[in-house]
């Protein structure tokens, strides 16, 4: 039974309230759609302050409960402690519970596997390094289908997993479900189809690209305006962007929008990169191509992003003039996209922007080759601020689609 305390606050509730909100034909039919939406509020809802709310009879609130009731969304209680004498009001709230997605993604060279619910909570984990660089299409695919039965034998009984949404760094083609390339990490990963693992699992498969997923995020939980544009980075293993205007996240037709890493910089010779390309941002900037040098000092470094991270955070001294090439490389990137994009907002994520030091030398770089009185394109130079460490918001932003889909299904 629920108690009187109010209900954790959904992610994204805002968007997924958005599929309800209709004036015409469907007005009506998405009724009990918008009511679930309120029942999510974080605050205390009851049958008698949805029908004053709404505008409908007690009768009619009554019969759309008891819908989202049957339907296992929604459970009722008296509050634990009375302040008022007579007959308490009882507490509508949503069964957090009641559906879940599970979420694959990819830190630095390891899988994880997660199930979340529709307040973002995890219920059920897993991780698993993929150290083999020659890795291929069919073993990775196994791997994401013995990850997914694990976690699914894990999960609470009251949990309908709705699908597997994949975040997934490199070439991503959403819109047909396809992994075109990894990059820097596993190079023989090329043009994977995930149809394979639906019709395995007989589960729904949307697959993201890992940045696209954090930005759209971004966008819902934070409350950016709809009239900003955002340059989304990641400076981490490899190095990827995202670009939001005006609140729609863009994409293109073969995935390849955003792969930032793999633009040109000046080198000394010839440099190869992962990708098969010479002389990339990556080859200058990215946590895989500078373990060598650092390794000279700190023979101790770490590959995965998150024990880099930690170990930036730990060493006091770190000698950030051993990345004095790489941010000077990142910062050129950062002032070509700007004259190409014109961000409002410049977000960076990573291990590196999480060490002060580190970003306040790249910032102060990126205003030297940029200054804002150098150009008109300039004088409303972009704002460049850090994100929290940690992968909350791709894992939320990877399980929107599958959970806004589910709830228009058990809602209409």
């Amino acid at each position: 039974m629920a108690n009187s305390a109010t209900a954790p606050r959904i992610p994204m509730l805002s968007a997924y309230s958005e599929q309800f909100q209709t004036t015409g034909p469907r007005a009506i039919s998405d009724r009990r759609g918008r009511l679930f939406m309120e029942i999510c509020e974080p605050k205390k809802v009851t049958r008698k302050q949805i029908a004053a709310d709404y505008d409908l009879r007690p009768g009619t609130v009554s019969a759309l409960v008891l819908q989202l009731i049957e339907r296992g969304l929604v459970d009722e209680g008296r509050p634990s402690t009375l302040h008022r004498k007579g007959r308490p009001e009882i507490l509508l709230r949503p069964v957090l519970s009641r559906l879940g997605v599970l979420v694959i993604y990819v830190v630095s060279q390891k899988v994880h596997a997660t199930l979340v619910d529709l307040s973002g909570k995890e219920l059920c984990s897993r991780a698993e390094e993929v150290s083999t660089e020659q890795v291929s299409n069919a073993a990775l695919e196994d791997l994401f289908i013995r990850m997914a039965r694990d976690i699914s034998k894990e999960a609470p009984e009251r949990t309908e997993i709705v699908g597997i949404s994949f975040s997934l760094p490199g070439i991503v083609d959403e819109n047909n479900n396809k992994w075109v390339f990894a990059t820097s990490r596993w190079q023989n990963i090329q043009n994977m189809d995930f149809s394979g693992i639906s019709k395995k699992l007989g589960l729904k498969v949307v697959v993201n690209k890992n940045l696209n997923c954090e930005l759209r995020a971004r966008i819902a939980r934070r409350g950016e305006k709809d009239s900003s544009n955002i340059l989304f980075i990641h400076w981490g293993h490899g190095i990827g962007a995202s670009y939001s205007m005006n609140g729609t996240t863009l994409v293109s037709g073969n995935g390849g929008f955003g792969e930032i890493g793999h633009t040109h910089v000046p080198c000394n010779g010839q440099v190869r990169c992962r990708c098969g390309l010479d002389n990339c941002l990556e080859t200058q900037a990215a946590l895989w191509a500078l373990l060598p040098k650092l390794r000279a000092v700190y023979p101790k470094i770490p590959v995965d992003e998150w024990s880099f991270e930690a170990f930036l955070k730990e060493t006091g001294e770190f000698d950030i003039s051993l990345l004095e090439n790489a941010i000077i490389s990142m910062a050129v990137a950062m002032r070509n996209l700007s004259l190409v994009l014109s961000p409002h907002q410049i977000v960076f994520t990573g291990p590196f922007v999480q060490h002060a030091g580190i970003f306040d030398r790249l910032r102060a770089e990126f205003r030297k080759v940029l200054p804002a009185s150098s150009n008109l394109f300039a004088l409303s130079s972009a704002s460049v601020a850090a994100a929290r460490a940690g992968t909350e918001d791709e894992i939320i932003g990877a399980a929107y689609p599958l959970f806004a889909r589910a709830l228009r299904e058990l809602c209409s």
